[in-house]
């Protein structure tokens, strides 16, 4: 009984050791400032969302202290009921949508209500922006999240943030080639969805896990775990490589950007990727109109077409044959003059902008200039375009 006895105190002191470590090495990163959130889950709809309430810093790209609503979205608080006098637009995107790396309050939807109000958009009714935006998500994502998410939220208006860097490839299961998540098929002119992720056994272990940890997630230990796991490169962002360098000096490249989308589809397989994606924006604006609300495209700049260098852009489109790097507005406008919605595109104006005042509206302090994610000024300066552009088309 003894040697029982103490055999049990023994472990019981290894184990309140081990507890008050815990507590200490916790209490310690959060003083710390540590903080390596997974911000996403696995999602049975489009394949992957936001973890509803995590919240943490992202210091990849950009700095930002960021907070999803317990709907789910990277956003304020919403009522799901639209309040009285409000005209409320839902904006659809990927990561360019979500913006992790600005604060809050300088995304380009945040900004955007004030500025519609001050032209007296929707009759001097209160503006109100609903972010739907989720990283890695193509147009049909954005779709599946219009069919299924958006409309509890009685929208007056969807903005569909269109960016060409991947967005096309997003939308193609033949070049994405990533597997856990939905795609559209082209057969016969007519959309079909591909749903088979969902019983596929490795997205239903990854289900599994994330619930199972789901407990685990808010832990600074468990997240320095995930981070040494990681490395140091930011891998954890969809479609959100940290910027490149540039290529010799000549070429604006960046990883896991497509720069065949700046020149007309070549191989079948991008003919067949942007052929899906145009039946994909009629779709989005079909489901709008069939639901009262109106219907605008957004279609975003790429680092490359806006970098603040005309030389340097010139021998970019060179090298890649082409005479003009708004390919991906020029069609999408033409897709839009044809089926009666608006589109707004943002590129020509903000490569303007870039010039005449010599300002990246893309990189941060810690990325290289000009590359990756919209930055507060690009974010800025896209608020503008589109309220501008809104306010002259009411």
């Amino acid at each position: 009984m003894s040697t029982n006895s103490s055999w049990i105190k023994n472990l019981a002191l290894a184990c309140a050791s081990v507890g008050v470590t815990v507590v200490l090495a916790e209490g310690a990163l959060r003083a710390a400032g540590f903080s390596y959130p997974n911000f996403w889950e696995p999602d049975p709809v489009t394949g992957s969302k936001l973890r509803p309430g995590m919240e943490g810093w992202q210091r990849d790209e950009g700095r930002a202290f960021v907070k999803v609503n317990s709907q789910g979205w990277r956003d304020r608080e919403h009522s799901v009921a639209k309040p009285a006098g409000t005209y409320r637009i839902a904006v659809l995107g990927d990561s360019y949508a979500e913006a992790m790396q600005v604060d809050l309050e300088r995304t380009f939807w945040s900004l955007l209500p004030k500025k519609l109000e001050s032209c007296g958009f929707a009759g001097g009714k209160k503006i109100e922006t609903v972010n739907f935006g989720v990283s890695g998500y193509g147009t049909g994502h954005e779709f599946l999240t219009l069919r299924s998410r958006v409309w509890p939220y009685s929208p007056d208006m969807v903005l569909l943030a269109f960016f060409p860097g991947n967005d096309v490839r997003n939308n193609s299961k033949a070049l994405e080639g990533e597997k856990g998540r939905a795609y559209f098929s082209l057969k016969d002119g007519k959309l079909f969805l591909d749903t088979a992720f969902r019983n596929d056994p490795e997205f239903v272990e990854k289900q599994r896990i994330a619930a199972h940890r789901a407990f685990l997630q808010d832990m600074r230990l468990y997240q320095v775990l995930r981070r040494v796991r990681a490395g140091n490169i930011a891998q954890h962002f969809h479609n959100a490589p940290v910027a490149a360098a540039l290529a010799s000096g000549a070429k604006l490249t960046e990883p896991g950007l497509d720069e065949q989308v700046f020149h007309e589809p070549r191989e079948p397989k991008w003919q067949e990727a942007w052929d899906i994606t145009d039946r994909l924006v009629l779709a989005a604006r079909e489901e709008t109109k069939q639901n009262g609300a109106r219907f605008v495209l957004a279609v975003l700049s790429t680092p490359g077409s806006v970098y603040p260098d005309p030389q340097m852009r010139a021998r970019y489109a060179e090298s890649l044959g082409v005479k003009s790097l708004f390919y991906p507005e020029e069609r999408l406008q033409r897709l839009g003059t044809q089926h009666g919605f608006d589109v707004l595109a943002l590129a020509p104006a903000m490569q303007s902008e870039a010039d005449k005042k010599r300002v990246f509206l893309h990189g941060f302090e810690n990325t290289k200039p000009g590359f990756g994610h919209w930055n507060e000024a690009g974010h800025a300066l896209a608020a503008e375009l589109m309220a501008a552009e809104l306010c002259r088309k009411p």
